[in-house]
């Protein structure tokens, strides 16, 4: 059968897939990698002498910082109503508001111990250019109004735990996607946004550099860490059945379905079944796996505690899925939906005595 598939391509397997019920370790099967179907790179025309700020304003465009200026303003009359101040306000401009920004984006750069620091004149300590920009009491004030969300309006989900914000999420992420296509190899993995205020959702990853934050599941680029998509993760909220890992790649990989996106990820996320799931919808998938994850071999030849000798491996296959056990420095586990089993690659490895050494490994 396998054959006639071969000589009429366009039968399409994908109702024939799980007709292999167990793992074999031998008489494989051979897989072949589809090429990813879209085309890489820059999706806008730019100029060979495009400066960073055109760049930048192909992400801020004019529609952002119009809802910016128009929702600060109307927060602020809504603010000022409410609860009269003293102080003095005057509705903040577009020019303002790129100002203000630009200071915002030049404190992340320069970071000093307060906000205001940016603004001292001790000619004894360090000075910047910040008050020629803009005055540090305005500044303080469009800050304090700073809004992306009509607080009184009744066309948004307010259980939504981000729904003040998720204008500009969404925003964000069909920019990131209609101005440059990844190349075809991304990685999905948890990223940390540092946040140590009070908020429902803020996380504590020991393991990251920034360890308390609000966690955003991302999916990027491999070779330039380019992100394409992303979510927010305000709490473990109705996962279903196939858990939490499991949505968030799916979720993230919906906008390729399709396509032959070959997705890499590490063993937080790795399973069979999602891995399964994915190759029906078109996406390769590829990444280490946990020994106890369900429906993975189980042939003691092929567990975590397997006698290998140190750089030997070994491989099974299931229909579409390759397994692999490789004894390195540690047992390394990997698997995988489009590899070809029977493919080797090679890597370098130092042996005693400080010589380097080619190390035949499943490609």
């Amino acid at each position: 059968m396998r054959g006639m598939f071969e000589e009429e391509e366009e039968v399409d397997l994908g109702e024939f897939v799980g007709f292999q019920d167990e793992w074999k370790m031998g008489s494989y099967h051979p897989c072949r990698k589809r090429e990813f179907s879209r085309k890489p790179g820059v999706k806008i025309d730019l100029p060979d002498d495009a400066t960073p700020l055109l760049v930048f304003s192909k992400m801020f465009t004019e529609e952002l910082w119009l809802r910016l200026v128009t929702e600060t303003n109307l927060y602020a009359e809504q603010s000022r109503n409410e609860t009269p101040s003293s102080s003095k306000w005057t509705p903040v401009t577009m020019t303002e508001m790129k100002t203000f920004i630009g200071l915002c984006v030049a404190m992340g750069i320069l970071q000093l111990p307060a906000r205001r620091d940016h603004w001292r004149q001790n000619k004894w300590l360090f000075q910047t250019n910040f008050p020629e920009a803009m005055a540090r009491d305005r500044f303080a004030m469009i800050w304090r109004y700073l809004h992306l969300q009509d607080n009184q309006a009744n066309d948004v989900d307010r259980s939504d735990k981000l729904w003040k914000l998720r204008w500009f999420l969404n925003y964000l992420t069909s920019q990131f996607q209609s101005l440059y296509e990844v190349n075809g190899y991304v990685t999905v993995f948890e990223s940390m946004v540092k946040f140590k205020g009070r908020l429902a959702f803020r996380q504590y990853l020991p393991l990251k550099p920034t360890k308390w934050g609000v966690k955003v599941w991302v999916m990027a680029e491999s070779s330039t860490g380019y992100i394409t998509n992303f979510q927010v993760y305000t709490g473990r909220e109705g996962t279903g059945e196939k858990g939490l890992a499991h949505r968030v790649v799916m979720d993230l990989a919906t906008p390729y379905y399709g396509s032959h996106l070959s997705i890499f990820m590490d063993n937080f996320y790795s399973e069979v079944e999602l891995f399964e799931e994915m190759k029906g919808h078109g996406l390769d998938a590829c990444g280490t796996v946990r020994a106890n994850r369900k429906g993975l071999p189980k042939d003691k030849m092929l567990t975590k505690q397997a006698a290998l000798d140190k750089h030997k491996f070994r491989v099974a296959q299931k229909n579409d899925l390759t397994f692999c056990v490789w004894q390195d420095t540690k047992v390394v586990m990997v698997l995988s939906n489009y590899h070809d089993p029977t493919e080797k690659g090679s890597v370098r490895r130092r042996r005693q005595g400080g010589t380097q050494t080619a190390v035949v490994v499943p490609a």
